[in-house]
């Protein structure tokens, strides 16, 4: 059956929409992929940080929370999370075995990569994009009101949530996919906020062990060695889960 001319525009514009909608896929895929390098770049660099100072924040918010919540999971308690105008923060937690704390020491650092996957496998649709960002930004407000116990952490995860939950509502649908996976390449990109943190035994500013010190005082092997398990687990999060949001 020989098909009309109103057909064959019709055909030839789904083609090209298509094209178009691959177009904006590899942009956007090459563009995270150039904010997670840029990202982890500016917090290891000097004068770095102060530009990348407010996703600093944000990124020490998923670490101290994956220390609590990882000790809630192992049946400790999540006492307090402080944070300091620096970047720095500190969760106190209690658990009651030793493995515990290895588990609640290494999660710090792998929940961000963690969290940071999710963020953009929502990403794949506008739906998840707003439910993303309305769990994320209501999380970040229910912690201060729970856990955070700083003046500076009150504000500042106050309006981290505040603005996440007006992007999830009031931001145009066609950016938020966009925004979304953003935020989790934002928390990716934190766990590699300090290398020297990572792949030392000490924690600097704070005067106390590195998470990975933690780990290795009670798993025998050396800090550096976790240092690179931990850093291996969150390159295989990140790129699997761009490949699973932008698979075609």
């Amino acid at each position: 059956m020989k098909k009309s001319a109103l057909d064959r525009d019709a055909i030839g514009y789904d083609s090209l929409s298509q094209k178009e909608v691959s177009a904006r896929q590899n942009s956007s895929l090459t563009g995270l992929l150039i904010a997670a390098v840029i990202t982890v770049v500016l917090f290891n660099v000097p004068y770095g940080y102060y530009i990348s100072y407010p996703f600093s924040i944000l990124g020490t918010w998923f670490h101290e929370m994956g220390h609590g919540i990882m000790a809630l999971l192992w049946g400790g308690d999540f006492i307090k999370l402080v944070m300091y105008s620096n970047g720095s923060g500190v969760a106190t937690t209690t658990s009651y075995n030793a493995i515990a704390q290895a588990f609640v020491s290494a999660a710090g650092l792998m929940t961000p990569p963690i969290i940071g996957a999710a963020l953009i496998l929502a990403g794949r649709t506008q739906r998840g994009s707003k439910i993303a960002m309305s769990i994320l930004g209501a999380a970040l407000i229910i912690s201060v009101v729970f856990l955070v116990r700083s003046w500076f952490g009150v504000l500042a995860v106050s309006l981290w949530g505040a603005l996440i939950i007006t992007f999830a509502f009031k931001l145009p649908v066609s950016y938020k996919p966009f925004v979304v996976q953003f935020l989790g390449v934002q928390a990716w990109a934190s766990t590699f906020r300090s290398l020297d943190y990572m792949f030392s035994d000490y924690a600097g500013s704070l005067g106390m062990q590195s998470d990975t010190q933690s780990i290795a005082n009670i798993l025998i092997l050396p800090y550096w060695f976790w240092g690179g398990v931990i850093a291996a687990f969150a390159i295989v999060m990140l790129l699997v889960s761009l490949k699973i949001a932008f698979k075609k």
